[in-house]
Order: C-alpha cells, then structure tokens, then sequence
C-alpha cells in the first residue's frame, strides 16, 4: 500500500501541480441536530443543503449549519470534532499519536469502573451509511493492568481521511438518531458524509501541507535537587533505620550517572516533521459518474519519537443503467502504522513482568543513551488495516415510492509484533503476536412513499429492516527466555519431532502463554415510521422500532420502542409579516432506543468458561497442564434474568433567524434517562463469585445545548468578520441502583456510587491541613482515645482529615463525593476574518467545572512508599527527572506514616481542571481572488495557508496539560504533550 501510494503521487500530472482549484480543507461541520423532515428520504438538514456563512449568512428555512473553511491538520475525526459541536466532549489522555480519544454526547450514564466501560460508551459513527465497527474492550479480560488494550490499541477513526469528508452531521435528538435503534444509545450517533463525485465535468484536487511538531520547555531535576526535596522530610521525621533506608543512588554525591548533568531532554524531546498530501480524480455524467482519492498523512509528537502514518484509497462510483435504477459502490481502504512509546509502565505492563525497581533511568545523557541504544534493538511494529464499503440499489416506482436496498460491511485487523532484548530485562527476552480483527456485516432494504398535495398537506411513510452481524477475534501469544535475542520467534505450535526443533531444545516451553477468544453478535430489527406536514407550519412524525439482539436471554430477545417528534414553524404561524425574526421553528421530540448489552455471554445465562491458570485468564492449558473447565468466578455471574437496558430522552428547542439570517441561535433542552442498566453487585461469597450481574441502576443526564453564529460585520465592508459560539451544560445523577441498594463501592475500593449524586464524582477524604502537635489530636470523650485512622493512632505529622460523622474514626464512612470527572460545561468559540482574499481564522475550546485529581503530585510526595518495591508504583520514568508542579503548596507530613499521609484519595490532590486553549491559528490567502490572476487559466481557485496549533492554555491547573487525564479523571502524568504544531501547505482544485 504504501508503494503504491508513493507511485500515485509521484506521478501525478505536472498539469494538476499547477492547475487546480482549493476547496475546504475542514469538511462542513453541522453543529445542531437534524430534525425529522416529513419528507424522511430528504432530512431536514442534509449534506447537499449545507448552508455557509462565509463570507456572508443567507436567509434560510433549514436548521443551521456552518462551514469554517480553517486549514487545520486533524488527525482524525475527535480532531475535527473538538471544540466544534455542542453537546461533544472530546477526552484527550495522551497526545502520542494514534491513541484512543474518548466522545462523549451530552455527558455519559456509563460510571466508568474500568476501562472497558469507556469503549462501551462511545457513540456509534455512521460513513456513508456503513455504522463502524471499534475494538472490542474483552480483550482487557486477560490483563493485569489495563493502561492499555492488548495489540496495537490504535485509534480506528484515524483512518477516516479528513480531506474526503464533505459534512459531519452529529445527531443528539432521539427524533433523528432514533432511526439507528441501539447505535444511538450513548447520546446519539455522527454522521459522515463523503464527498460526491462530480457531474458533467472532471475535477481534479490536491492538498498538502508540511509542518513541524515543537519539542516543549521541560524544568528538568537531577538527584541533587531530589535529595535537597527528600532532606526536608529526614530532617523532620526520620529515625536511624529510615536514614539507613535512604535509596542508593542518592547516597553518593560523585555519581555522576544520577547527581551530573540532568540534559537527558536531548534524546527524548526533538522537533518532528509532519506532513499531508491528499489527491482525488472525479469526473462523469448524470448516467455514470466516479471518484478516486488518495492520501498519505504522517502526525508526530516531539516526544520518545512516537508517530502514525496513514496511507488511504478510496473509490465510488454511481451508475444509472435505467431511468430511476441507481447502483452505487464504494470501497475505502487505509492502513495505519504506528511507532508507540517507550515507557517502562506499558512496557512491564505488558510483559506482566517486574524487574529490581531499585535504580531508576539516569537524568544524565551519556548514560540515558546507554539505554536508548538498548532500545533500538528491540522492535514493536503496530499495524492496523482498515477495509470498508457498501454496494446500494435504489429504484423509483414512479414518483411516489422508493426502493432501496444496501449491502455495506466493515473490517479492520490489528497486528502487533514486539521483541524487547534480554539486556533491558535481567537477561530474561520478550516475544509477543497479535492478531485481531473486527468485522461487521449489514444488509438493510426500506420502502419509502412520499407525496404532496398541492402543497398543503405532505406525507411521508417508511419501513425497512436491518440485519447487523458482528464478530470480534483475537489471538495473543507471548514467551519469555528465549536461547538468545537473535532468534525471535513463538515456538507454541512447533513440532518437537522435527530436526529443527532439536537446535531450539533450550528454549522453554514452559514459559509460552496463548490465549483466544471470540465475540459474535447479530441485531436484526424492523422499523416503520411516518410523517406529516401541513403548509410548512406544522409537522409530525411517528417512528417504531423493533429490535432482536443475539447478546439477549432468549425470553427477551426483542424490544420494542417508539419514538415521537412535533414542531411548529412560529415565523410562519404568528409573525409572517414580522422582519426581526427571518425564521422561529419549536421542536419537540421523545424517543426510546434499546442498549445493546457488549458481551455475548449475557445471551447465554449461566454458564462454564476456562478459568483456572494462575492469572486466573483464559488460556490454552489449565491447571498443572491438565485441561479442565470452570465456572465464570472472577468474571461474574449471569443469571437468567437479565433484560434489555434502554434509554429514554425528552428534547425541547428553539432555532431563530434573526436580522436576515445574519444572526442564528439555536438552543435544545433535553433530559436522557438511562433506564434497567446492568451493573455488578456483590454476591454471596459462599458461591465463590466475585460479583453478581444485575439490572436496574438508572442514571440521568440533564443539559442545555446552544449554538450560536452571527455575521458581526456586514457584507458590504471590505472586512468580513463572523463568529461562532457552541456551549454544553450537562449534569448527570445516579437514579438507582440495582436490588433498591442505595451505595455501591465499586473499582476495587476507589469509587463510590450514591444514588441521588453524580457518578463521575471523585470519592475522597476531606483535608484541613496537618497535626503539628500530639496535643492538637482530638480525643474522644466518652472512650478517651484520640482520633485514629482506621484503628491506627493519628500523630503529629499526619494529616488533618475531617471526622465526618464524628465518630473519631477515619474512614471510609469520612469521604465525600466532590467535584466531577466530567466537565460541566464545554465547548467552543470560533472567528473567521475576511478581507481581500485573506481569512484569518482562530478557533478556541474550553471546559468548566471539572476537577482533576493530580496522582502524579501525590506520587511524588508518596515517595517512601514507592521507592524500590517490585511493584508498578515504583517505577521511575525518565520524566521522573522533571518538576511536577508548584511543591511548596503541600504540607510536610511524615511519609512514614502508617495511615499513607500523602495517599491520592482525598482532596488535598483534588485541583481546578477548567482549561481555555486556543486551539489552532490559521491564515490563508486565495490567490485567484487577486486582481493580477489570470482569470482563464484552468485553475479556479489556489489557497495557500499557514496554521499554528495548541498555542496556549489559561487553567488553574497546577500540574500539566488539563486535557491530559484519564478516563477517571486521574492525572497519572504518563500522558505524551499534545504538542504545538506549525505547518504550511497549499491546496488547489481544477
């Protein structure tokens, strides 16, 4: 692929170099609902009725939408996303390319115990009518730690090529998202349209650009500074043993590994180049028509040299064979390869292997390339191959009815190869094979009618059937000890009775692990639906659904759930005369879409899997080689009892016109009830399960969308400026619980679920500072003894934590639920700047009233307990050698305290996670709008343009970059920078 993309390009025509003409480089964005239409084979808002604002707003009847035409280098499609659709939140954990970054639509009713539960709340994205497939979060079953899914983890909606993409359609109200039934049950699905091969003419286009990521300003620390932190707490509170215990490498001050130069940024920050280029051929009749693109894109972070190249062909053509017969097909394939971190937490993580955590990676660069040199000969190849497409059939029975049948199906396969030498690892090597793919299926027909009446009364009926089939697989082997490092390769499945086996008998079998497992799901379903419109003033619809699920019990295989939209056009029923408002439409929906449970197993009941190595995972053999069967213990128990899970949402708006469209507010009230969801619980320990699967936790999510553009300076002035704003307010809160329970701890200890509060609250200890003296300890009067923690005894230097219920016990009954996870209010504020032919545009993204819990501050104060542990705490990265934050706002306690003084849980660490980031600066200048362009030349339009990216941030934030948390808002620090980025590029269309 990557050859042949290289060949494409090159050979390119000189005449489309110098003869083409710019289009966007950012698709549309629709940044409100789509509504019902009446007519429901044309939506309301469609991406042939995409209306621009620039230069100017015109006046229409449609719902808004907006085309910034910003020059920005998205990477995928949460990129486009951020900041640009209201009621979308887009979680960045990391800025090392082709990671996962988590959607959310209008907040989440999953609380997220793990992180498994985050791919279960991702909503469901639709191209070109083909809903896409995403890993599948049952690999995380046989880890240990899930920082990270097994293989190459890669973000699959990085191979939707931006250049391609013609609008984006976010689709919140259930009276549009309703349709999709289950995929729209996480706040709704989005929607891509691709670009459409051209009529009547030929068009040829081509974009690219070149930039740079810049490496970032790092206050870097040696041992010396470490030990001048570590002093302050010997000094105060260390004993003999203690001062004996101090960790080796900071005893001697003439090692110069530890206590020299501190200069290891060098080799693992540097400026990287990135670059794009894009192509596409279109050309055709009204009979026949086709388009081909083409691409290659490389993103980079100046960090540990990780990157992503993508490399993407894309095909479509339309035919008319007969007068209203329509055959059209696409197929698209991308494949993605990615060059990950070297961090020792993902690589132990991994390998399910600790070495001696004494001695940490040394700051001094002679000896940190030492290390490096190590690394390089090693190898992690990431590769992701990405094939989907459709093949459609449409024909028209006259003027009235509509046939359409649609075969479309995706696939993507994830391969990882990794290799780490015996010299990083106590002389113990490390192979591993992935192999996994995803592969869905989809066979829908519709019947649709649709005729007006003298246009006054309008009438639309539909109704089809889908047929979806899903089937997740991996395979994942890995083997430690091989004879050397120079033969890497898994010898699970060789013949032992072969000759070559016999130069390969040092190799031990023993330490070879594989595991297998597989996923299938079907969804089939039927649907009709109808709508009426009465003289462009009133309408109405009707959707029912019926929906089979191959991951339910058999006695509850089907749901049924309907849905209910209304909206009255105010401009035309009460002010027709009236020029203020140019248009004043009220809509109303209610809708209900079942929840699709994500594992197979619910649609089995009770039932036996293998689960009895000593990781307690699903391998091959079994205990002491003999293989055997048991029931689910450490996964749970599934009755057979379990039901659907559905949601139910109410959805109120507004969209205005005013002064000729020049202004355009748009505002939705909505209330999204997640009922009958499954939850673990606790179960009776005699049966021997850890938790028991049931239904009946309920959360809701209460928010305001609103959207508003204006076009701030008229048409006529030389200088265009317009403006857009989009604001999310979201609140969710925890209904019930199953079996009437009113809390519920759950993620091993670490979170508290409580009905009537929200569940992405933070649950911690209350912190009003530090016992400086025995004597300032409260004592209990009736029993005489003082305050302790959990039966120890608090001491000076232990922190003040407050005795909530006033029993003068420290516990867990003392913690409160504070702050959110989530924020409370996001969005985006965008500007766009005209004048001759030159646009400026400047986009900005925010976040209100979200917290973050700073592990990584907490861990660094933490470190008596985290030093030289054989235990994932203990680890040091090279950042380790780097300031965390503002120290001296934290009291000194004694890290020796048996009650953990500097332990994450509590709100000490809890800090102001609010953010404002401009996030990208761009200008272009249309040179065919200059009066010395050759107005007959071929090429009717030629931009250029320069875009500056992530310039800065305004947040209280004390630790590093906001964004950069975790699903469960932990800032853990391990997080690669979201660089800054400059490029430059051209884009020309013909």
């Amino acid at each position: 692929m990557r050859s042949f993309v290289r060949i494409f390009i090159s050979c390119l025509p000189l005449y489309c170099l110098l003869s083409a003409r710019a289009g966007n480089v950012l698709p549309v964005l629709t940044v409100m609902n789509t509504r019902y239409s009446p007519d429901t084979t044309h939506p309301a808002t469609s991406a042939d009725t995409i209306v621009p604002i620039l230069p100017y707003v015109k006046k229409t009847k449609e719902p808004l939408s907006m085309e910034r035409e910003t020059f920005y280098p998205n990477a995928s499609l949460q990129h486009l996303l951020k900041g640009n659709v209201a009621g979308v939140y887009v979680q960045e954990p990391s800025g090392e390319p082709g990671t996962n970054l988590n959607i959310f639509l209008r907040g989440t009713a999953i609380p997220f115990i793990s992180s498994k539960d985050v791919y279960d709340a991702q909503p469901t994205v639709i191209l070109d009518g083909i809903p896409l497939i995403m890993d599948h979060p049952f690999a995380f079953d046989i880890q240990r730690f899930d920082y990270n899914r097994i293989g190459p983890a890669t973000n699959l909606l990085a191979a939707i090529d931006p250049d391609n993409i013609a609008s984006i359609e976010v689709l919140k109200d259930f009276g549009q998202a309703a349709k999709y039934g289950p995929r729209a049950a996480n706040g709704g699905v989005i929607v891509i349209t691709t670009k459409p091969p051209v009529k009547g003419k030929r068009r040829i286009s081509f974009n690219t650009y070149f930039g740079m990521v810049q490496s970032p300003h790092i206050t870097t620390r040696n041992a010396k500074t470490e030990n001048d932190f570590r002093q302050q707490f010997y000094d105060k509170y260390a004993n003999t043993s203690q001062l004996q215990s101090y960790p080796l490498y900071l005893r001697d001050s003439t090692n110069q590994a530890y206590y020299g130069p501190s200069n290891w940024t060098d080799l693992y920050y540097k400026n990287r180049p990135v670059y794009g280029v894009n192509a596409s051929l279109s050309s055709g009749t009204d009979r026949a028509n086709f388009l081909f693109a083409i691409g290659n894109r490389r993103t980079a972070n100046p960090a540990d040299a990780t990157s992503m190249d993508r490399y993407n062909a894309m095909f479509e053509i339309n035919m008319i064979p007969l007068k209203g017969f329509t055959i059209s097909s696409m197929i698209s394939a991308t494949r993605l390869e990615r060059k990950r971190n070297s961090s020792l937490r993902d690589r132990f993580a991994e390998m399910q292997y600790l070495p001696d955590l004494s001695n940490p990676l040394s700051p001094n660069k002679d000896y940190y390339s030492q290390y490096r040199n190590e690394y390089t000969k090693s190898f992690d190849d990431n590769k992701v191959n990405e094939v989907n497409g459709y093949f459609k059939l449409n024909y028209a029975l006259g003027d009235d009815w509509r046939i359409t049948s649609n075969f479309s199906f995706d696939y993507n396969e994830g391969l990882r190869d990794l290799f780490y030498p015996s010299t990083l690892l106590e002389t113990v090597n490390y192979v591993s094979n992935y192999f996994g793919y995803n592969q869905r299926v989809c066979f829908d027909n519709t019947i649709a009618y649709h005729h007006n009446w003298n246009k006054t009364h309008d009438l639309s009926m539909e109704a089809g059937e889908v047929f979806q089939s899903d089937y997740n697989r991996y395979n994942y082997a890995f083997a430690y000890k091989g004879p050397n490092d120079l033969i890497k390769v898994n010898l699970l499945n060789s013949d032992n009775t072969k000759d070559n086996y016999l130069t390969m008998k040092a190799f031990n079998h023993a330490l070879t692990f594989m595991f297998l497992d597989q996923q299938r799901h079907r969804l089939l379903s039927f649907y009709g639906r109808a709508a009426y419109k009465y003289l462009d003033k009133l309408d109405f619809s009707v959707l029912v659904r019926s929906d089979g699920s191959s991951s339910a019990l058999p006695n509850n295989w089907w749901l049924v759930s309907p849905t209910f939209t209304t909206g009255a056009n105010l401009k035309n029923i009460f002010l027709p005369d009236d020029n203020t408002f140019s248009s004043l439409r009220f809509h109303a929906s209610w809708g209900r879409v079942g929840r699709l449970m994500t594992d197979d197993r619910f649609g089995e009941g009770t039932q036996y899997t293998s689960d009895l190595s000593f990781s307690n995972n699903p391998v091959k053999f079994s205990y002491n080689g003999f293989p055997g069967m048991s029931r689910a213990y450490t996964s749970g128990y599934i009755g057979n009892d379990i039901r659907w899970p559905y949601t139910d949402q109410t959805d109120l708006g507004l969209d205005a016109g005013l002064l000729h469209d020049r202004i355009r507010i748009s505002v939705d009230v909505y209330n999204r009830i997640d009922k009958n969801m499954i939850l673990g619980v606790p179960f009776s320990s005699e049966y021997g399960y850890k938790m028991q699967y049931k239904n009946g936790m309920k959360v809701s999510n209460q928010g305001v969308d609103l959207t508003v553009q204006a076009a701030i300076l008229p048409d006529a002035s030389h200088l265009k400026w317009t403006a857009g704003l989009n604001v999310n307010y979201n609140r969710n809160k925890l209904l019930a619980l199953p079996g009437g329970l009113q809390e519920l701890v759950v993620a091993d200890g670490t979170r508290l679920l409580k009905v009537g509060h929200a569940i992405d609250q933070f649950w911690v200890l209350q912190n009003n500072g530090i016992y400086n003296r025995d004597a300032d300890i409260p004592v209990n009067p009736a029993t005489k003894k003082s305050l302790n923690y959990q039966g120890i005894p608090l001491l000076a230097g232990d922190p003040r934590w407050k005795d909530a219920n006033g029993d003068y016990v420290i516990d867990d009954k003392d913690k409160v639920l504070a702050g959110h996870s989530m924020p409370v209010v996001s969005g985006g504020f965008n500007n766009d700047f005209q004048w001759k032919g030159f646009t400026l545009s400047c986009s900005f993204y925010y976040a209100l009233g979200r917290k973050i819990l700073n592990q990584k501050m907490a861990d660094r104060f933490d470190f008596v307990n985290r030093e030289g542990k054989i235990d994932m705490s203990a680890i040091k990265e090279i950042t380790f050698w780097s300031k965390a934050g503002n120290y001296e706002k934290y009291p000194i306690y004694n890290p020796w305290s048996t009650v953990d003084a500097y332990r994450v849980d509590q709100d000490l660490f809890l800090e102001n996670g609010a953010f404002l980031k401009l996030r990208s600066l761009s200008l272009q200048y249309d040179i065919t709008s200059a009066k010395w362009w050759h107005k007959k030349t071929p090429v009717n339009r030629l931009t250029i343009y320069g875009t500056a990216s992530n310039l800065f941030s305004i947040t209280p934030y004390t630790g590093g970059d906001p964004e950069l948390v975790n699903y469960n808002g932990f800032d853990t620090g391990y997080g690669l920078p979201i660089p800054k980025t400059y490029t430059i590029g051209f884009k020309m269309d013909l």
